[in-house]
């Protein structure tokens, strides 16, 4: 019993001699923070029958911080809190026109939205060095929350976000036509320089549905493209 003990420790010893040499040799920190400023071009692939309405994507922005735990040399564990100004339109369509990163078609703009919320992605993270940095490849599930929703300079039109639809049997509070949280997966690739700066290109896409009704047509699932930059201390 007390050999085991003992080779247990001194294989922890080990195990944590060679994290140290590891980091030494490649001049990191096991565990580094850093603020991330990044466009977003927001969206969601939706169509709601009951009001004949879909969405198109637009241009925003967002900032926040990252945490990033490193395993190995070629492999980190990163989580980011990231707060997001989003903008799109909703359209009169009987049909979801799905990803439109690089066309529009042409349809009926009932209104402009701006959305304000927050992403929290974790990432299993490659790192694969190169002779000024490294490029960072990563992939991993993300959770967000919609703080508030609007129609800017339109208070008539209610965002699918505000629009009540029924109310909760057992609570009696408003149900909306779209949930204000949704969870999905994102991937991310971008190159570190040696000296801290990011440059980062990242996709996110809900699983889930956000129509938060019985429907038997409607559907809605949030994507957005990001792009930008950060800057690890």
């Amino acid at each position: 019993m007390k050999k085991s003990i003992l080779f247990i420790l001194l294989g922890l010893a080990c195990a944590q001699t060679l994290r140290a040499q590891d980091a030494d040799s490649l001049k990191i920190k096991p565990v580094s923070v850093g603020v991330i400023f990044q466009a977003n071009y927001a969206g969601e692939s939706m169509y709601i029958d009951e009001f004949h309405l879909s969405a198109y994507p637009g241009g925003g922005a967002e900032t926040g911080v990252f945490l990033d735990y490193n395993l190995t040399r070629y492999l980190s564990v990163e989580v980011q809190l990231l707060l997001a100004i989003q903008n799109g339109s909703y359209v009169a369509s009987d049909y979801d026109p799905g990803f439109l990163f690089w066309h529009r078609r042409r349809v009926s703009t009932l209104a402009d939205l701006r959305l304000f919320g927050m992403d929290i992605p974790f990432y299993l993270i490659g790192i694969i060095p190169v002779s000024d940095g490294s490029i960072r490849l990563g992939a991993g599930p993300y959770t967000h929350f919609t703080f508030n929703s609007w129609i800017p300079g339109d208070d008539g039109f209610v965002t699918p976000y505000k629009r009540i639809v029924s109310e909760d049997e057992a609570t009696g509070k408003p149900r909306y036509a779209l949930s204000d949280t949704h969870a999905g997966f994102g991937i991310q690739a971008g190159y570190e320089f040696d000296f801290g700066l990011q440059l980062n290109l990242g996709f996110k896409y809900s699983i889930l549905d956000i129509i938060n009704y019985e429907s038997e047509h409607s559907h809605a699932h949030p994507y957005k493209l990001t792009f930008g930059m950060g800057w690890r201390f």
